[in-house]
């Protein structure tokens, strides 16, 4: 009798695909027949985490062993650890292992995604740094994580060498010394030029310098086609610079997540620099970090003003949902919100069938309730258009 499957091949390929995160299951599918090996491989050495200089030397061996598995390396991430502190009391990053993983760069052909974490970029050497550069030109999805470079220009440097680049995660990203003039390097146009990068993700967090990241991106705005930003603002004094990437992003963006844990001028909300008018195709907006307990009223004796101000702004006809993240320490500290503006601008007759959802994060105990009856009778306009989702946690 015959051992050869009666099943399609691609029927055989589209059962392992469902058991992508079983690695125990798709081991067993590699050792199955060869016919499922190449699919059982792809998902097994699709994702590949290095974290020290073991990891690098069993994946070096396993690749000169079976050079089949590295067409499989789609996600490639480095992460370092911390092993103390220095005399100036910093981390220190145990990071000078990344070198030695410079040599299986040339065989990645194939990485759409990288990702590095705890790695000192001015302390790598110049060959590492240029094995880099050949993974870079494929690479889609960024993620740095407590990554530190030397000047803010060798940031902008490293940012503009991913010319496919559609996804940035910038995460808690430093550097030593700001640059006197960070854009003008000639290489950098060079990289420009080279490729037509084209974002349509980007989250910036608080312990990054969202300024940077922006200004650069504002150096090509007719290139920027951010679908969704997610991003945690501390610089007060660069506002106007989340304006302008909001207008550059126009009709393009679709989701947007605001916070800003030490507030805004009363500037910037007088000058309207956060305006949604230009973010026609908008279907999601979400206001993070609402802090009652820690926010200072001006303009007047309502709190958050550029909530109010953002929402009477918004043009998009497609608006499906908004959603408020609020602290508070007592369910009277609701009352300091505008509650009449909000109620109106939700109510608008082109947002029928929205959905509004407040998160709402107590001291006390025990106040769901009464949490959830303030909002709704602060929101009866809106009920009668939309659907109202109250929760404490």
């Amino acid at each position: 009798m015959s051992s050869r499957s009666i099943l399609p091949p691609e029927l055989c390929d589209e059962t392992i695909d469902y058991l992508w995160d079983d690695v125990d299951s798709l081991r067993a599918c590699s050792l199955t027949c060869k016919a499922w090996l190449p699919c059982s491989r792809f998902h097994l050495f699709r994702n590949v985490r290095l974290r020290h200089a073991d990891d690098v030397f069993r994946f070096r061996s396993l690749l000169t062993s079976s050079p089949g598995i590295a067409p499989c390396v789609r996600k490639l991430s480095l992460s370092a650890d911390y092993i103390g502190a220095g005399p100036d009391g910093t981390a220190q990053e145990d990071d000078t292992w990344v070198n030695g993983a410079a040599t299986l760069l040339p065989l990645l052909h194939h990485i759409t995604t990288l990702g590095l974490a705890r790695v000192r970029w001015h302390a790598l050497s110049p060959e590492t740094r240029a094995a880099f550069a050949g993974v870079c030109r494929s690479v889609q999805q960024l993620f740095l994580f407590e990554v530190s470079f030397d000047a803010s220009r060798d940031v902008v440097a490293f940012l503009s060498g991913f010319p496919a680049l559609r996804e940035l995660y910038f995460h808690a990203v430093s550097w030593k010394h700001d640059s006197p003039s960070p854009f003008g390097d000639p290489t950098m146009e060079a990289l420009a030029e080279a490729g037509r990068m084209q974002l349509s993700y980007l989250f910036l967090d608080p312990k990054s310098s969202p300024t940077l990241v922006t200004e650069w991106l504002l150096k090509h705005p007719e290139e920027q086609h951010l679908r969704t930003i997610q991003l945690c603002w501390r610089e007060l004094e660069n506002a106007k610079a989340i304006g302008d990437l909001l207008q550059a992003s126009g009709s393009s963006l679709e989701s947007l997540q605001v916070e800003f844990p030490a507030g805004l001028s009363e500037d910037d909300v007088l000058q309207n620099h956060l305006s949604l008018a230009h973010n026609t195709g908008l279907r999601a907006l979400h206001f993070g970090g609402l802090d009652v307990r820690a926010s200072r009223a001006f303009l007047s004796t309502r709190l958050f003003p550029w909530v109010t101000a953002m929402l009477s702004q918004v043009r998009s006809r497609r608006l499906e949902e908004v959603s408020f993240a609020l602290e508070i320490a007592s369910v009277a500290d609701l009352r300091a919100l505008d509650w009449p503006r909000i109620d109106a601008d939700l109510a608008r007759a082109e947002f029928a069938g929205l959905l509004v959802m407040f998160y709402v994060s107590c001291e006390r105990a025990g106040v769901e309730a009464e949490v959830k009856q303030e909002i709704a009778d602060r929101l009866s306009g809106f009920q009668q258009r939309g659907t109202l989702y109250v929760s404490c946690i």
